[in-house]
């Protein structure tokens, strides 16, 4: 799988499989697509988390929301919609079914490929949401984190 190094401001960031933060993006898709969320660039960023989903940014995915998030309401803001993506996650249960994952709308072959075998911990989902709201809290220190999650296609 290929690897992405997902950062915000100064350079903070962690190291990640492509497939793994699109996973964790569409989760941060579905929640931000609701409409008691408010952003200057709203549209803009649901188009960015589509298209890294749907694979037409493979070998260049980034976070983006340096450029996005105009101001610290709107970061705060983003922490709150990371925040309901953690609680919906672990409403999931320990896993995310097969059947989940396989109906997830993607055009990115590579990520339909990985999801339709086994379910995914959503432990390890969450410890990237952590992270994330770490970075827009600016509590996230390091700049070589390898978020190596506990997750394998073929074991």
């Amino acid at each position: 799988m290929a690897t992405t190094f997902i950062d915000y401001k100064n350079d903070k960031g962690f190291y990640i499989s492509e497939s793994f933060i699109k996973l964790t993006m569409y989760y941060i898709y579905l929640e931000l697509q609701k409409p008691q969320y408010t952003f200057l660039s709203k549209q803009e960023i649901l188009d960015d988390l589509s298209d890294k989903i749907n694979g037409l940014r493979n070998g260049y995915i980034v976070l983006g929301w340096d450029d996005v998030l105009s101001n610290p309401s709107e970061e705060q803001t983003m922490i709150q919609v990371l925040q309901n993506v953690k609680t919906s996650l672990q409403n999931k249960g320990a896993d995310i079914p097969v059947s989940e994952l396989i109906s997830i709308p993607t055009q990115d072959d590579t990520l339909k490929y990985m999801l339709d075998k086994k379910p995914f911990p959503t432990a390890e989902l969450i410890r990237v949401i952590d992270a994330l709201t770490q970075m827009l809290e600016g509590t996230w220190n390091s700049d070589n984190y390898d978020m190596n999650l506990n997750w394998r296609y073929f074991e």
